[in-house]
């Protein structure tokens, strides 16, 4: 039997109409979109926060360096006063040897031209130092432009500065029983000296008499020897054998250490960074070359502080903050303290301002085209130690 309820069809499914889904599609948009912005935005702020990290953290490590090793520039080890020291070196040889070894320069530096106190200097986009010749910097006239050793190395509107310190050399003395008088051209040792080949010394009793000298014998020998030399072996040699007086046990014997800092480039990275060349052995520098000591560094500027004689002035304080081609041919040891400027860039674009940066150097106003990395000058005052207290 059919009944006569009717069978009902079933329901049919319905999608989205086309408002509902252009709805959902612009709300999924937005929520897209803000997505990409707060992405965008917390790289940016990581970007900039690891940049003013990294530039910080340079910054500070090459104030400390510096400082570290500017101190001890000038140092004439353990003598409570300054000592007349005779120099024994060849001068003539050129290259360098009056600029990296005169015993009465703690410091010497070179002015790159247009850098100095109050001038507007704007950086070259490529930071190549074959931008630049050693006529661009000048120093004292006696000096005059950059060394040969250094020429090539430094990069365009940065100074150069070299420091001269003195290492000792723990135990190292003269035999007393074999007193060394000014005609003898050999000091005889207690013990073998074990420097390297032609190194520079310096020997002192602090009463009457010290002598610089690059040392003619090798490593395994009891004895020091003034004895001339070459120009190329590979410093300056000497000129004379006469020492400054007859020493015995109470001797004290020192390396010299010049060191040389400057703002290089990176051959490998394009990077500018600071710079330090040891140039101890000799005029020719190091065979180890340049050390890369903080990247970033992209120009630096000195300062030295001149002390005038009486009577313009003391002797013990600063009177003046000159440039390197003002400080006076013979009043490098009248230079009691240096003030050392450096502009400091991030390794990356930090997505900063394209505009260009002015940043107040010691004086000199550096610009850099504005490319998105961060920069940041530091600058700091170092007193040398060993140029402060006159007798």
């Amino acid at each position: 039997m059919i009944s006569d309820q009717s069978i009902q069809a079933p329901v049919r499914q319905r999608g989205l109409s086309l408002v509902e889904l252009m709805v959902a599609l612009t709300l999924g948009l937005l929520l897209t979109a803000g997505m990409i912005q707060l992405f965008g935005s917390t790289k940016l702020t990581f970007q900039t926060n690891d940049a003013a990290a990294r530039v910080q953290e340079n910054g500070r490590f090459a104030m400390e360096l510096l400082k570290r090793d500017l101190r001890t520039a000038g140092t004439h080890g353990f003598c409570a006063a300054r000592i007349e020291i005779t120099n024994h070196l060849d001068e003539s040889c050129g290259g360098g040897v009056s600029d990296f070894f005169d015993p009465n320069r703690a410091v010497v530096g070179w002015e790159y031209d247009g850098t100095g106190i109050g001038d507007d200097y704007t950086l070259p986009t490529n930071l190549d130092p074959s931008g630049a010749s050693a006529g661009d910097w000048t120093s004292t006239s006696d000096q005059g432009t950059l060394p040969d050793v250094l020429d090539g190395l430094v990069v365009p509107g940065s100074d150069v500065l070299v420091a001269r310190s003195m290492n000792v050399i723990p135990g190292l003395t003269a035999d007393p029983g074999v007193p060394n008088n000014t005609n003898q051209a050999s000091i005889n040792l207690l013990s073998a000296h074990g420097l390297p080949d032609d190194a520079i010394v310096l020997v002192t009793n602090c009463a009457t008499g010290a002598d610089l000298f690059q040392n003619r014998t090798n490593a395994n020998a009891s004895a020091f020897s003034a004895g001339s030399g070459s120009c190329s072996n590979p410093g300056p040699g000497n000129v004379n054998i006469d020492w400054s007086t007859s020493y015995d046990d109470s001797m004290q014997t020192f390396t010299v250490g010049a060191t040389a800092y400057y703002v290089g480039l990176n051959a490998n990275t394009g990077e500018p960074a600071l710079y330090r060349y040891n140039l101890t052995t000799g005029t020719n520098g190091s065979a180890a070359g340049p050390e890369e000591l903080v990247q970033g560094v992209e120009s630096m500027q000195v300062l030295y502080g001149f002390s005038a004689a009486a009577p313009a002035g003391d002797g013990q304080s600063v009177d003046n903050w000159l440039r390197a081609d003002q400080v006076p041919a013979d009043g490098w040891g009248q230079v009691l303290a240096l003030r050392v400027a450096l502009s400091i860039r991030s390794p990356e674009n930090a997505d900063g301002d394209q505009n260009t940066v002015v940043l107040d150097l010691s004086g000199a106003n550096i610009s850099a085209d504005g490319d998105g990395r961060l920069r940041q000058p530091f600058s700091t005052t170092v007193a040398l130690r060993n140029r402060l207290i006159v007798i």
